[in-house]
This record gives structure tokens, C-alpha cells and sequence, in this order.
């Protein structure tokens, strides 16, 4: 029934994260009310907390921003063990070598789920700054998104060896680990337009590079960023070739 109430109510909300807001708190209400509470309990002021909620992609996550210090990612389907340990094992690995900050995270037991628990990365998503203002910046964006990928695409730890769907899978051109979902995932500091952090590793996978790719370029040209792929691309290829030529 609550499924049915939600539906014929988001029907009448056209921007989708509200939309996908309203959902979960109709269809989940007792599971919101809970875990606001047990995010709160690392607050300062147990009674009184600045708080705001999030719902991640496909509704499968209720996030909670506290005092703008941590962000709590509970399941809504599922313990959320599998996926959160494997999140947590790829980034303890990427971490150490990223150009790019990854927010630290923790694993935490609230009766039977798994949460994860992140330090609160501060600035801005892409899509939070003007287009016109972004083009100005774009080449310099564009820079340390290949770096970024370059670097991680090119490590191979055995500690994550098992994760491949080949474990002995070996680095390649736009082939290796990567993040998964750059398009919309970075953290921008407004006044440098340095990117502090990257943050949501859960589709975070060995392999090629080319579906993320595509991913990110049509999110950037729907939102109005043209033209950064292929910077990114250039600096990429540039840096993967440039080294390559370097160690022989």
C-alpha cells in the first residue's frame, strides 16, 4: 500500500531528488526516523542535530549529512555488508596513491545492517556551479580528472586482486581500476576549482574504462559542461603515453 501512496504522490513532483525523497520517506518512514536517530548519537548535542537527508541513486540508500562532519549511508534493501566492505577494501587501497582526496570511511553495526560513515567532503558538485562559469575552468578540471584516472588506473595491489572478475587482470590504456562514476562525483573547491574529493566508490570495478567514459560525457553534455571529455581524453593519453616512453 505504502509503494501505491508513494507512486500516485510523485507523481505530482517533478524534480527527481525530491521526488526520490519523498518516496523513501513514504515507504520507509519508521527506517528514516531510526537512523536519523542513530546518526545523531555521534553529534555533539544528541537532542539537537544539524541535519540533512539525501537519498542515493535508485532509492537503494537514505543518507544523512550531520553538522556538516559526517555522512551516513544506510541500505534500504538488503544489510548492505557485501557492497560496503568491498567499497571499503577498494578505496583503503586506491587512497594510498589517489592525486585526489577520497573521504575516509567506517564501517558501522547498527542491529542488522552495515553503514558507512564518511568525513563530510566540503565544496561543491560540478553541477552546482554555472556551465559559463565552469568553461573557464575547464582545462584545469579536465587535468586532474586524468591524473586521477592515470594514477589509479595504473596500480594493481594484490590486496584487491580477488575483486577483478580476472585476478590476473594486468593495468592497460583505459584499462585498469577506476572509479566507476566520475560524471557527477567530484568535489570542486568554487575559488580554484581544485578538486578536493572524490566521493561515492560503490561502482567501483577493474576493467575498461570506456562505459564510465561514456557515462560521464553524456551527464556532462546534458547538464551543459561540453567539451570536457575530451580534454580529459587528451591529458589521459598524453600522460599514459608520455611515461610509457619515459620508462623504456
Amino acid at each position: 500500500m505504502l509503494h501505491f501512496i508513494s507512486n500516485i504522490v510523485c507523481a505530482f513532483i517533478p524534480n527527481k531528488s525530491c521526488r526520490d525523497k519523498v518516496r523513501v520517506m513514504i515507504r520507509h518512514p519508521r527506517k528514516v526516523r531510526e537512523y536519523v536517530r542513530f546518526a545523531c548519537t555521534f553529534g555533539p548535542n544528541k537532542k539537537q542535530c544539524n541535519v540533512k537527508t539525501r537519498v542515493g541513486y535508485g532509492c537503494s540508500n537514505f543518507i544523512v549529512i550531520l553538522e556538516d562532519k559526517y555522512v551516513f549511508k544506510f541500505p534500504l534493501y538488503g544489510d548492505g555488508r557485501e557492497i560496503s566492505v568491498r567499497e571499503k577494501r577498494i578505496t583503503d587501497e586506491i587512497s594510498k596513491v589517489s592525486p585526489i582526496k577520497i573521504p575516509r570511511m567506517e564501517l558501522w553495526q547498527y542491529k542488522d545492517i552495515v553503514v558507512r560513515k564518511y568525513e563530510f567532503a566540503r565544496g561543491m558538485l560540478l553541477t552546482e556551479i554555472k556551465p559559463k562559469i565552469i568553461e573557464k575552468h575547464r582545462n584545469h578540471i579536465a587535468k586532474q580528472i586524468a591524473q586521477f584516472l592515470y594514477v589509479i588506473g595504473k596500480m594493481n595491489p594484490v590486496a584487491i586482486s580477488d575483486l577483478k572478475s580476472k585476478p590476473n587482470d594486468k593495468p592497460g590504456f583505459l584499462y585498469g581500476w577506476n572509479h566507476g562514476d566520475i560524471g557527477g562525483n567530484f568535489i570542486l573547491d568554487p575559488k580554484t576549482f581544485d578538486i578536493n574529493f572524490f566521493i561515492d566508490w560503490e561502482s567501483a570495478y577493474f576493467g575498461a574504462f570506456e562505459p564510465m567514459l561514456r557515462v560521464a560525457s553524456h551527464h556532462w553534455d546534458k547538464f551543459g559542461y561540453r567539451g570536457i571529455i575530451v580534454d580529459v581524453m587528451a591529458e589521459y593519453t598524453k600522460l599514459y603515453f608520455q611515461k610509457r616512453v619515459k620508462q623504456k
